[in-house]
């Protein structure tokens, strides 16, 4: 039985897509995320209006590749990042950009 769930995980589609990023606003620094944990502006983390709490995504923007947690939920049809995220994808801090993720 365990080999039969090892070969699902390992054969599991794994998804991409172009989306639109977005950078979270300071003002939720310290605050406690639907998920259950504090936001960190600087720290690596992502919102998303559908994937689950703790989904790994890999983000790519012009070359830069990330491997960022979901650890909040949006409204919005595109994925938030925090400022660390975006800072180091080259994302621009004060607008938006499109990006492409990849998830299981």
């Amino acid at each position: 039985m365990r080999w039969l769930l090892a070969a699902a995980l390992l054969t599991a589609p794994v998804q991409a897509r172009e989306v639109t990023a977005s950078v979270y606003h300071d003002w939720y620094h310290g605050r406690t995320t639907y998920c259950g944990q504090v936001y960190r502006h600087w720290g690596v983390s992502a919102a998303h209006p559908w994937l689950r709490c703790g989904t790994i995504v890999t983000v790519t923007h012009r070359g830069r590749r990330l491997r960022v947690p979901i650890t909040d939920r949006c409204d919005c049809g595109r994925i938030d990042l925090s400022a660390g995220a975006a800072h180091r994808l080259g994302v621009p801090l004060d607008g938006i950009a499109n990006v492409h993720i990849t998830h299981p």
